[in-house]
C-alpha cells in the first residue's frame, strides 16, 4: 500500500477546452421550456406556488401563528 495518496479531487467535464459557461443559446432554451413545463401544469401550478409562499411564511413562525389563531378564536368565542 503506498506511502501517500492523493485525495485531490479530478473530474472530466464535456466542455472540450472551452470555458464550462452556459451559452445565451442554453438560457433560453431553457426559459422556453421551464415557461412550457409552468403553462402545462395550468392553475395546479399557482395553488403549489401560493401553498409554498404560505407555507415559508407560517412554519417559521408557528407559535406566534398559533397564538393568533388562538388569540382570534378566543376572542370570537367569548364575543358570541
Amino acid at each position: 500500500m503506498p506511502k501517500s495518496t492523493s485525495f485531490a479531487p479530478s473530474w472530466d467535464t464535456s466542455s472540450f477546452g472551452h470555458p464550462a459557461d452556459t451559452s445565451p443559446m442554453e438560457c433560453s432554451a431553457l426559459a422556453d421550456h421551464l415557461s412550457v413545463c409552468t403553462r402545462s401544469r395550468g392553475p395546479m401550478q399557482v395553488l403549489r406556488t401560493g401553498a409554498g409562499l404560505v407555507r415559508g411564511f407560517v412554519v417559521p413562525r408557528l407559535v406566534t401563528t398559533l397564538f393568533f389563531v388562538a388569540l382570534i378564536a378566543g376572542t370570537t368565542w367569548l364575543a358570541s
